[in-house]
């Protein structure tokens, strides 16, 4: 029976075969071992060990968005209309997931760029370990039916409601107490009875709710939701079907079958042009190819380099978060470095106009560490707390 794995990955930009991670070994639902080590260390202790990992915050795009009850392909094709309009890049390079509608019409969404799930996935390959799951942070806490489980991990706090919901919350700021408060309301309104706490319950949680704790190690030993990130199927096949045939000319030629040496000869230099230029096209950054099936082997075992998010892509993913009511609202957006300018269409303007609402989006915005503020021709402008 292979090892299941549950494994909570650093920031996507910082995975590489070196990096720590924390770990826990499942069996049967419990936690056997757990612990926190190199995932190359960790893929030689359990060889092809089977891998359900979670994102790092920093990574996590998740939202909830309110749609009318659709089913089958209309549901995907009214999520994918909604995201596309919130989206810098192409859909076709994104990994889109959602969960299941809800009563009140809400659907869980998350997406991340398809090179970097793909890079993800063809790291921890090359660490002995096989992805079958990638899942939103807080989908991999314990949880049970009508208890809520929250973790407060660096400078957020992650919050699994239900079996197939969750969310984050930004808490870097210095009114953590409101950020308390403001979630333990949130969980009230959405029937929530009871939480546990990951570690220790913190000093600001409001005594509303029925409170307990979970031991450490536990943090990603949940059961598994219904949904996940897409992952890529198949791998990189060019460069070794390229090497196997070059392994299999070299036993032909080994047999000393003089009379077609020649034949062979011209076969060979045409299988070497061939397998040239399937490497040129697979590793397109290495532009000298002297040797293929040898510089196909260092490239296969050379360690996945992964790039990083944009920042634009978090700072969208934050205003989000903070004010999910401009989803499918904005006919545009300017981006500088630290500031986003978002036009909003009509309704989203008699949203902004009222100041009630306006004074809620604010306190949301700041609560993710953004400063909203509302200018002229039916535009916001959300900024870090740095940027002016």
């Amino acid at each position: 029976m292979s090892v299941q794995l549950r494994v909570r990955l650093p920031a996507l930009d910082r995975l590489q075969a070196d990096s720590r991670v924390e770990w826990a070994q499942l069996q049967r639902g419990d936690v056997a071992a757990h612990g926190c080590e190199a995932l190359s260390a960790l893929g030689q202790r359990h060889p092809q060990a089977q891998v359900h990992a979670c994102l790092d915050p920093h990574d996590l795009i998740l939202l909830e968005l309110q749609l009318p009850p659709l089913s089958g392909r209309r549901l995907q094709a009214a999520l994918q209309g909604e995201v596309e309009a919130m989206l810098l890049d192409d859909l076709q390079d994104v990994a889109l997931a959602n969960g299941p509608q809800a009563a009140d019409g809400t659907v869980p969404v998350a997406w991340l760029g398809q090179q970097a799930v793909a890079q993800a996935q063809q790291l921890l390959a090359s660490c002995g370990l096989s992805l079958q799951g990638l899942y939103p942070t807080p989908l991999l806490l314990p949880w049970t039916e009508g208890r809520a489980t929250l973790e407060a991990k660096g400078e957020h706090l992650l919050v699994r409601s239900g079996r197939d919901r969750g969310f984050v919350q930004w808490s870097g700021g210095r009114d953590v107490a409101g950020v308390l408060q403001a979630t333990s309301l949130r969980l009230q309104q959405a029937g929530v009875q009871a939480v546990q706490w990951v570690h220790a319950v913190p000093s600001g949680w409001p005594g509303h709710l029925q409170t307990s704790t979970v031991a450490a190690g536990s943090e990603a030993s949940g059961p598994l939701p219904a949904w996940a990130l897409p992952l890529q199927r198949g791998g990189r096949r060019l460069p070794r079907v390229a090497i196997g045939l070059a392994l299999a000319a070299g036993v032909l030629a080994a047999t000393g079958l003089q009379l077609q040496v020649s034949r062979w000869r011209g076969e060979g230099e045409a299988l070497q042009r061939e397998m040239t230029r399937q490497f040129s096209a697979q590793y397109p950054e290495i532009t000298e190819v002297l040797d293929p099936v040898l510089q196909a082997r260092r490239a296969l075992a050379a360690p996945v380099q992964t790039a990083p998010l944009p920042r634009i892509q978090q700072q969208v993913a934050l205003a989000l978060q903070a004010v999910p009511e401009l989803a499918g609202r904005v006919r545009g957006m300017d981006y500088t470095p630290g500031a986003l300018e978002l036009e909003l269409d009509a309704d989203a303007q008699a949203l902004a106009d009222d100041a009630q609402h306006l004074e809620r989006w604010q306190q949301a915005a700041q609560a993710q560490g953004l400063q909203l503020v509302r200018q002229g021709g039916g535009r916001l402008r959300l900024s870090t707390g740095g940027s002016r």
